[in-house]
């Protein structure tokens, strides 16, 4: 029992490292862009190092990359969703503040649980409907609605970014269906940086920032995203995803934290309960679903 709950301890602790450090990861990518870097040389830039990273995790500790064609290729087509999804959110950063973007995207398990509710028919409880009725209350105080600030291409970009992860979660179930999702993870992160790269030659400019401060924060960007990606599946094989997914709420609360003294993207007492509020009801609902595979 004590080796249990220093093991579940190690996983959280472990969860709560990822979801800072992708909260780093969208804080530095703010500031490469302040200094001459865009999103697409970003991405490329971050998808090439981490998938390289996690290619390297798995040799190393041995784990089995062998799919059937079937299942590469679905990987790869699901590898569309990440490049958009990634492309959407990395681009809403430069019309509205990190923190929002963040709190917008992570509307997605909630949309999750819609689209599982369409596709799968599975049940949706009154208590999730309130849940959500009262994230989108509080994503309308994040965001100021009424305020006449609101960048509508920023939102409608981290709304795309929530949309296509809602879909690579919901098809992602459907192929991994219990087995190890790392190698399928590693095919969708090579098809992304072949995407990337092709986009790249396609667009015939690579934009890198044009000081230090930019290229220290643009290398951080692709270490920061690469060392979340490995720690969350060191995690993951510890307590399991659902309870992982959970911990990983955290990342708003260090994106708003790390966007006040990194960028100095404050946001107003309002917009602050809003977000409260938002992450509140995205963690209930977590709560739920764990409790619910627990039972199961």
């Amino acid at each position: 029992m004590e080796k249990q709950a220093k093991t579940y301890f190690v996983a959280v602790v472990l969860t709560l490292l990822a979801a800072f450090f992708y909260a780093l990861n969208s804080n530095f990518a703010a500031i490469s862009y302040a200094h001459g870097a865009d999103p697409l040389s970003v991405l490329t830039t971050r998808i090439i190092v981490g998938a390289s990273g996690l290619y390297l995790v798995l040799r190393i500790k041995k784990v089995p990359l062998n799919l059937s064609r079937k299942d590469k290729l679905a990987a790869a087509g699901l590898g569309v969703f990440l490049t958009l999804c990634s492309f959407f959110l990395l681009s809403s950063f430069e019309y509205i503040p990190v923190a929002l973007a963040i709190l917008i995207f992570y509307l997605f398990p909630l949309l999750t649980a819609i689209g599982a509710w369409i596709l799968d028919r599975e049940p949706l409880t009154p208590v999730f409907i309130g849940l959500l009725i009262l994230a989108l209350i509080g994503l309308a105080l994040a965001l100021n609605i009424g305020g006449g600030n609101l960048d509508l291409k920023g939102v409608a970009l981290a709304l795309g970014s929530a949309f296509f992860v809602t879909l690579l979660m919901l098809y992602t179930g459907k192929l991994v269906k219990g087995r190890d999702s790392r190698p399928f993870t590693l095919i969708m992160l090579s098809a992304t940086a072949v995407i990337f790269v092709v986009a790249d030659l396609i667009s015939g400019q690579f934009l890198l920032p044009n000081s230090m401060v930019g290229m220290a924060a643009y290398l951080g960007v692709a270490v920061c995203y690469s060392f979340a990606i490995i720690v969350m599946f060191i995690a993951t094989s510890m307590i399991g995803p659902v309870r992982v997914s959970l911990f990983l709420n955290f990342e708003p609360v260090s994106t708003i934290i790390l966007g006040i003294f990194i960028l100095g993207q404050t946001l107003t007492p309002l917009q602050l309960l809003g977000a409260v509020i938002v992450i509140a009801a995205i963690t209930v609902a977590g709560r739920q679903k764990t409790a619910i595979a627990a039972r199961e």
